[in-house]
């Protein structure tokens, strides 16, 4: 019976004797390092053992002759191919004249899968801003951003609450729902102006979660920030230039010009020539050569086959390019060429020029940071997440450790030790695949570029996401989703958006007692439509035409920023699609509208 258990097992099974060499090894020996039963007995075990562990293993070992049991021991054996595999040790202490035996695990992928976590942790402690208090508010410690956005000392911080930061700008009935939110036992999260230590106001997006004792207790709190004080300033400022852009538009100079075909001859207006800084000589005309030089290289190609397009085959063009002036300034033009006939011949073309050189940089910089508030949102989301994700960990390693802890127990019971064996497989396969979607998801979209994507794999991951949030509520995800549509799109982004679908979708169902969340893929001709159907209270009528606005929520103060859906719409339109909402069935539903790659 020990035998069938000795070699059935996956687990690293051994006998060694004082001298240092193995007696027998078990098949799971040969199987996790590569080896014959004949190498592994031929030389003493400590040649297998990595280097940086030889010392520490010889000491486990003199240990072991001496009568000290181990039940947890780590180092890395050599396997035949090069590489390393960590095993994790549990030895008897040998009578006097007798072996020693020994079971070891491989836990190299779990040793991995912790490496990942550890590293998606520092990731937010270097981009997030974190305090820590106590249960009565009072700051116990905070990271070094948090030192940097306030301009206090961690001295100046440690033993005083947030009232430090206070602007004023805030209700008593705001902190006051935060606070019932939090000391209920609920995370809080939205939107925050701080005060500076010299006087200026900053922006934060901060998540406020409880952190419990052993025994249920709430013992402090715990704040992850991402600073939004660029965004929010730069909208603010947008919308202000664009509002003084809209009222001065009807007094807006825009040049004019005129080229004739035959000859490339160019007759610019007055405002054309002060747009591009040309000294005006009454005795010439420009040419089409010398029009063509005022933009910058990487421009010219481009206004250069629009011309010629136009000049020949009479297609018209609209365009926003670099020019470079006469005196060397380089600055945005929007340009537009037509073509003119005569008795059925292009004569010539005409269009028009004006310096948009303010608003296409404030468009360029507001691009920007709506990818760096988009990544601030994923990480935003990965700190609203985090207290899950520690369950969802916490919950397979139980597991494992607890069945460890059992396997002597089972050693005469082969079908319930391998039952037991693959419960902690599946427990290792949980971690990783927890660990995987979270190292996708917080991934930057900066260089990332539209592709063909399979629709139904970026839903499957965005649920998987969300999957943890779910479980909280018990809700019932139905999903009829067409695995074979395909969409031309940025994957990270679309994905976002889907996330913030959902996790909105979650939040409204968390209140009512049927908690049901449909996702439903149709064709609409050549679009692809996802709708994301749930049983929440929905939205009032009279909000229902400003849920797209910027910083406009339905929910509750402070647990949500009105950035979510505002972002998401920018991304759909961006890739020709729509985002609506509408009520089905006296369900909330959001509509997804993407073109189908063909």
């Amino acid at each position: 019976m020990f035998d069938k258990f000795f070699k059935l097992s996956r687990d690293l099974f051994c006998v060694a004797n004082d001298e240092g060499y193995f007696i027998e090894v078990n098949p799971a020996f040969t199987k996790v390092l590569g080896y014959s039963k004949e190498e592994l007995l031929s030389k003493p075990f400590a040649e297998f053992v990595h280097p940086d562990d030889f010392q520490k293993t010889l000491n486990e070992t003199q240990n072991l002759i001496e009568g000290q049991g181990t039940l947890e021991f780590e180092n890395r054996y050599i396997h035949k191919d090069g590489t390393y595999r960590i095993l994790s040790w549990s030895c008897s202490a040998p009578q006097k004249g007798e072996y020693m035996y020994a079971v070891a695990r491989d836990v190299t992928a779990i040793r991995a899968a912790e490496s990942k976590l550890n590293k998606i942790k520092e990731s937010l402690g270097r981009h997030a801003i974190i305090a820590v208090t106590d249960g009565k508010g009072i700051i116990t410690d905070v990271n070094e951003k948090f030192v940097e956005i306030s301009g206090y000392s961690k001295e100046e911080l440690i033993g005083k609450t947030h009232r430090v930061v206070n602007s004023g700008a805030h209700t008593k009935e705001f902190f006051k729902n935060m606070w019932e939110k939090i000391s209920s036992g609920e995370s809080w999260s939205g939107v925050i102006q701080n005060r500076h230590k010299m006087g200026h106001f900053y922006f934060v997006y901060s998540i406020l979660s409880p952190v419990h004792n052993t025994q249920g207790s709430i013992e402090g709190y715990i704040s992850i920030r991402i600073d939004m004080t660029d965004y929010i300033n730069l909208k603010f400022a947008y919308e202000k230039t664009y509002n003084v852009l809209n009222e001065t538009s009807a007094i807006a100079k825009v040049g004019g010009w005129e080229m004739d075909v035959s000859n490339g001859e160019l007759t610019w207006t007055d405002e054309t020539f002060r747009i591009l800084e040309v000294e005006k000589n009454n005795s010439s005309r420009p040419m089409l050569p010398e029009g063509l030089e005022l933009f910058v290289e990487e421009c010219k190609p481009i206004i250069e086959k629009a011309v010629s397009d136009c000049a020949e085959r009479g297609i018209p063009y609209s365009l926003e390019l670099e020019a470079k002036s006469a005196k060397g300034r380089v600055f945005w033009v929007y340009t537009n060429g037509k073509a003119n006939y005569k008795d059925g011949k292009i004569v010539t073309i005409s269009g028009t020029i004006q310096d948009i050189d303010s608003r296409k940089k404030a468009e360029l910089a507001l691009e920007k940071e709506r990818m760096k508030s988009l990544h601030s949102l994923k990480l935003a989301s990965l700190g609203e997440m985090s207290a899950g994700i520690a369950h969802e960990i916490n919950n397979p390693l139980t597991v494992i450790a607890g069945t460890i802890n059992l396997l002597d127990r089972y050693k005469d019971k082969p079908e319930k030790f391998k039952e037991k064996l693959c419960a902690m497989t599946k427990s290792c396969e949980r971690i990783e695949k927890i660990v995987n979607s979270l190292k996708k998801f917080s991934r930057s979209s900066d260089n990332t570029e539209k592709k063909v994507c399979n629709l139904f794999q970026i839903i499957n991951d965005s649920l998987s996401l969300m999957e943890i949030k779910a479980k909280t509520f018990e809700i019932d995800f139905k999903v009829d989703v067409n695995e074979q549509v395909s969409i031309f799109c940025d994957e990270l982004e679309i994905e976002q958006v889907v996330v913030n679908l959902l996790s909105n979708a979650i939040d409204s169902v968390a209140e009512v007692e049927k908690r049901e969340i449909q996702i439903i893929s149709t064709e609409d001709q050549e679009f692809a439509v996802v709708r994301i159907i749930d049983s929440g209270l929905g939205i009032p009528e009279d909000e229902v035409n400003r849920i797209f606005e910027p910083f406009y929520t339905t929910k509750a103060i402070g647990l949500g920023t009105g950035l979510g859906l505002s972002i998401s719409k920018g991304i759909i339109e961006d890739h020709d699609g729509e985002l609506s909402y509408s009520k089905e069935g006296g369900k909330t539903c959001f509509q997804i509208k993407l073109p189908i790659h063909k």
